[in-house]
């Protein structure tokens, strides 16, 4: 009885594993390609041992089921790690739009995360992003949406419902709100700056509109960027808070 106990022990410490690495692979800063593999192993490791004593269901031993629980604990941990990865890709694209039209988009840089080119503007939004997460205790929010996610989905508890689909379709749309909201301060005094060299342009067609725009339309962003700041930090606070409440509901939908 005593080696039965401790192979079912395992098994449900294998799941919990399992569904952490992939939380931890999903998030913008945890998941990134520079924080190395072992790291992430030995964060979903310990995190699995806590969590590890609050999982009572038993666990079938037949290999099938074995598999298949596997599969859904990593869509479960994808989903979790999903709803904190869809607001920092909203909150980076709406830097790229705002980098591109002040003209940053020539000066690329290599985000460090994905290895994907990024402009300047949309690295700054970005660690302004995650500062903002860490210094609300998110990451704190995030540890507790784990441990209550195996109360309310334990091992084989992960039914997928119309509602899974709605939720992910929602968030994933408001992706461009977000991104659209805070890129559009910016964005619109761009354009208006953009319409006022076009006027000029045709007024005074011996001025170099082309040479003259560049530095007018990355003063007058860096001025706006700095007059938004703190409605930035603010507006990010308050999708912040809006988190913790999405990610629970997640959690609700998928225990069906």
């Amino acid at each position: 009885m005593e080696g039965i106990e401790i192979t079912r022990d395992f098994e449900i410490f294998v799941f919990a594993f399992i569904r952490t690495f992939a939380i931890l692979a999903v998030l913008p800063f945890f998941g990134g390609r520079n924080v190395p593999f072992m790291v992430k192993v030995g964060m979903a490791f310990f995190l699995a041992i806590m969590v590890t004593p609050l999982i009572k269901q038993p666990v079938p031993s037949s290999d099938l089921f074995l598999a298949s629980g596997f599969f859904r604990e990593v869509l479960i941990g994808m989903a979790i790690g999903f709803v904190v990865r869809v607001l920092f890709a909203g909150i980076e694209m709406a830097g790229q739009m705002t980098g591109i039209q002040m003209g940053y988009g020539v000066a690329t840089v290599i985000d460090p995360q994905t290895s994907s080119q990024l402009s300047v503007f949309a690295q700054l939004f970005n660690i302004v992003a995650i500062l903002v997460f860490f210094s609300m205790g998110m990451h704190l929010v995030l540890l507790r949406a784990i441990r209550e996610s195996f109360a309310v989905i334990p091992p084989y508890g992960f039914h997928i419902s119309p509602g899974f689909f709605d939720g992910i379709l929602t968030l994933a749309g408001r992706l461009f709100v977000v991104a659209l909201k805070f890129a559009a301060p910016i964005m619109v005094t761009i354009l208006l700056i953009n319409i006022a060299l076009g006027i000029i342009a045709r007024v005074i067609p011996q001025m170099n509109v082309f040479i003259i725009g560049f530095p007018i339309t990355i003063g007058a962003g860096l001025i706006v960027f700095l007059f938004v700041l703190p409605f930035f930090v603010g507006e990010v606070g308050r999708i912040y808070h809006r988190l913790s409440g999405e990610l629970f509901d997640l959690l609700r939908v998928l225990g069906g």
